[in-house]
């Protein structure tokens, strides 16, 4: 099934690596009591009453540049998720997408499931053409001696492209195209960054792991146990729900549904809903 989406003269696909096993409520989101989910169980809950995430990348076509945000779990199989395997690179072929075509891999953060096909099995560049963009901030933080190794996917997937000579650490503002730049969104991780498109008089914003669960976008202030400052992390998801609704983005979040990759942040009745986008925008 073919996700894809145009904002402005921008064209956006989403891609989907892999589906991990689902997890229970109260151990992705320990601080929230069980009962506290009643209302949003349509919504966010699996017939078994469980929390199913997806690990989706994003394709980016801008003035002539091929740009991938993110790039899932990796080939795999994965033993700490079901053995299962990841299937970007199958995914962007079948879309016309080569990766040996991919000018630009802007990562939104550095945890396991963003950065595991940087580099094939024979620690190559998977993307060979491309620059990757890592956010310093998080470059920084996974390299301290006390975090090292709690994060062996940095070790694994990020730290070979640099003396491969293809990564840049990026800050702030970084433009990587006249319509695509990085926007500063910390608290899931130190440098967590989403990514901005505007084109046209349109606007669209690639969210990484701004919001995790669909139930993010009705509850900002819930937080994960995957967010490294809680604190920090739900005052840019309050921010930026209100930013995305005020300035009428087109949304593409990579752990929502297949089918519901791509939307709206709307509000009805006084509560907030992710409205799904109509393909084209």
């Amino acid at each position: 099934m073919t996700e894809k989406i145009n904002v402005g003269g921008v064209e956006v696909w989403a891609l989907l690596d892999m589906i991990p096993p689902p997890y229970t409520p109260d151990d992705f989101f320990p601080s929230i009591p069980l009962d506290w989910w009643e209302p949003y169980r349509k919504e966010v809950f699996d017939q078994d009453g469980n929390l199913q995430l997806y690990y989706g990348c994003f394709a980016i076509r801008s003035q002539g540049k091929l740009i991938l945000v993110d790039t899932g779990m990796g080939p795999g199989p994965h033993p700490e998720r079901g053995n299962r395997r990841g299937e970007l690179t199958d995914r962007m072929r079948e879309e016309g997408l080569p990766p040996e075509e991919v000018d630009y891999v802007v990562h939104t953060h550095l945890h396991g499931d963003h950065v595991g096909w940087n580099l094939d099995t024979h620690g190559k560049p998977t993307f060979p053409s491309a620059r990757y963009l890592a956010p310093r901030a998080d470059w920084e933080y996974f390299r301290q001696p006390e975090i090292a190794p709690t994060a062996p996917f940095v070790a694994e997937s990020v730290v070979p492209l640099e003396p491969l000579g293809v990564m840049d650490l990026v800050e702030g503002e970084h433009s990587v195209t006249d319509e695509v730049a990085t926007l500063p969104t910390p608290g899931h991780t130190p440098g967590h960054q989403t990514v901005m498109i505007a084109s046209q008089g349109q606007q669209g914003l690639v969210t990484g792991d701004l919001v995790q669960s669909m139930v993010q976008v009705m509850r900002p202030d819930w937080g994960s146990r995957a967010d490294v400052d809680s604190e920090q992390a739900r005052e840019t998801r309050l921010a930026m729900m209100e930013r995305i609704q005020q300035e009428n983005m087109l949304v593409a979040a990579g752990h929502f549904p297949t089918g519901a990759h791509f939307g709206r942040i709307v509000t009805s009745e006084g509560r907030r809903y992710w409205q799904i986008a109509k393909p084209g925008g």
